[in-house]
Order: C-alpha cells, then structure tokens, then sequence
C-alpha cells in the first residue's frame, strides 16, 4: 500500500506539473506570439517609416536640385537679354554719334556755301 500511495503522488505530482506547464505555454505561447507579432508588425511600420524618410529625403533633394537648375536658366537667359539690351543700346549710341557727326559736318558745309 506504501507503494501505491507513491505512484499515486508521483502520478499526481506528474499531472500536475504537466497541467502547470501547459497552462503556461499555452499562455506563454499565445500572449508571446500576440507579442511577437505585434513587436513584429511595429518594427516592420518602424522600417517602412524610415524607408519613406528616406525616400521623402531624396526626393526633396531631387526637387532642390530641379529649382537649382531652372533658377540658373532663368539667370542666364536674364543674363543673355541684359547683354542683348546693351548691345543694342551701344549699337543705338554708335548710330547717334555718327547721326550727329554728320549733322555737324552738314552745319559746317552749309556755313562754308553761304
């Protein structure tokens, strides 16, 4: 009887333990995978996050570089019609020197006929 009333606790002692650790894997395993999966899910959103700065970054990089493009056309095209402009005004200075040389040169002509 000594005997069996050992086989009966070490039965009941092995149920027992079995119960306990089923019963925490079963929670451990459950709340751990929720818990992995979300640990998971925000690092996976962490990444994307930082993947879109990135690519946020590199794009406003890109947008700077198109303004830095078109502000120095803008400024050599501005650069072009101000050179046009003065050469034209030159040019225009050029003939009204000439114009009032030969003015002067049809005054002196005309004094010397009278």
């Amino acid at each position: 009887m000594g005997n069996n009333n050992n086989n009966n606790n070490n039965s009941n002692n092995k149920n027992n333990n079995n119960n306990g650790q089923s019963g925490n894997n079963g929670s451990s395993k459950g709340s751990g995978n929720g818990n992995q999966l979300g640990d998971s899910l925000d690092l996976i959103a962490a990444r994307l996050g930082y993947i879109g700065a990135i690519i946020a970054t590199i794009g406003d990089g890109v947008a700077a570089i198109a303004a830095g493009i078109a502000l120095r056309q803008l400024e050599e095209q501005n650069l072009a019609e101000s050179r046009a402009e003065v050469d034209q005004f030159r040019q225009t200075e050029n003939i009204q020197q000439q114009v009032d040389f030969y003015i002067n040169e049809l005054i002196q002509i005309r004094k010397m006929i009278k």
